[in-house]
């Protein structure tokens, strides 16, 4: 772990909350000579999905042989696990000199950040030290204004909309979309897995003003994959739709894909008892969970142990869950969880 002053700082930005905007960040970046402008980038967006997208992809491309950074968030058990390069998390000795180093270039400004403006400026300026030649960087929150989107990326993906976040992104699945797809840039390509076509209406109408070329991928990957679920399988066709944009040999990226690691997406931690975790943490999510657990146990019953953050769709969640449950056990998070 990394040093407790370390992560108190990082603790006492995130205490601050969440301020989305880009004028901050973009002021900030310009202070670090421009980091996000120093590697080439692919942005992923998406309500579920898009952290396995991102660590597939990211896994394609140091197959194919680039230095690559993967940008993703949260993190399960240490904030390292945010920041790598080629499948290395950050080390503490490196993320502390960072994280002092941004401090003192933020302070002299005084300038206020929010925890991921900071955290994502690291990131890119980490990414940029470290010579990389691409990264895949997954959006945080929305899209729009999601600090991750100062960058100009080669290509944009979006998973899928389902009804997240709604103080922040709209209370329907149209105003969820039109935020999200405000990753989409001038003559940059989109690829998205989302089978609504209203959604797909708002996405293409996007592309459509925007100039640039959009791609709706329909099939579910069909090779080898390193995490159940029918979900993980089209996760796994959008990588494969990006790689294949950037022309690398399908060799490669069944390789790529093959060898992807991503924990805590139905993972299976222990044999006898059989326990596996997964993070699934809206109805969307609960959804595909249980009809993996289904597909997964062949319809054996589970014992569940269901704990949730306190700004989620506990009902929505559980009305998925329970009934491939033989007992629920409730339980509560030290870090700003539901009351069990």
């Amino acid at each position: 772990m990394a040093s407790k002053e370390t992560n108190n700082y990082l603790a006492d930005l995130e205490n601050q909350g969440i301020i989305l905007g880009l004028d901050r960040i973009r002021k900030f970046l310009s202070m670090l000579g421009g980091p996000e402008k120093k590697f080439r980038t692919i942005h992923i967006a998406g309500t579920n999905g898009k952290g396995s997208t991102a660590a597939m992809l990211a896994s394609i491309l140091q197959k194919a042989g680039f230095k690559t950074g993967l940008y993703t968030s949260p993190h399960i058990l240490e904030f390292n696990e945010r920041i790598q390069v080629n499948g290395e998390k950050i080390s503490d000795s490196q993320l502390e000199k960072l994280v002092f180093s941004l401090k003192r270039t933020k302070d002299a400004a005084s300038l206020k950040l929010t925890y991921f403006e900071f955290t994502t400026a690291l990131a890119f300026d980490y990414f940029a030290e470290q010579n990389v030649d691409i990264a895949v960087i997954e959006v945080g929150l929305g899209g729009r204004l999601d600090a991750t989107n100062v960058i100009l990326p080669e290509l944009t993906a979006i998973t899928n909309i389902a009804i997240e976040h709604e103080k922040y992104l709209g209370s329907n699945k149209e105003e969820i979309a039109t935020e999200k797809a405000g990753i989409v840039k001038q003559d940059i390509p989109l690829f998205t897995t989302e089978q609504d076509s209203l959604i797909f209406g708002i996405f293409e109408s996007v592309c459509e003003t925007k100039r640039s070329e959009f791609v709706q991928l329909n099939k579910p990957y069909a090779g080898k994959i390193p995490f159940p679920g029918k979900h993980q399988k089209m996760n796994a066709a959008l990588a494969v739709g990006l790689a294949r944009k950037l022309d690398i040999e399908e060799a490669i990226i069944c390789e790529g894909i093959a060898s992807a690691k991503w924990p805590a997406r139905f993972e299976r931690i222990k044999q006898e008892p059989e326990i596996i975790i997964d993070v699934a943490h809206n109805p969307a999510g609960a959804k595909a969970l249980a009809e993996t657990i289904v597909e997964e146990l062949g319809g054996k019953k589970v014992l569940l142990v269901l704990g949730v953050a306190s700004d989620k769709d506990i009902e929505g969640i559980a009305k998925h869950l329970a009934p491939v449950a033989d007992k629920v056990f409730a339980t509560e998070a030290s870090f700003r969880g539901m009351p069990a």
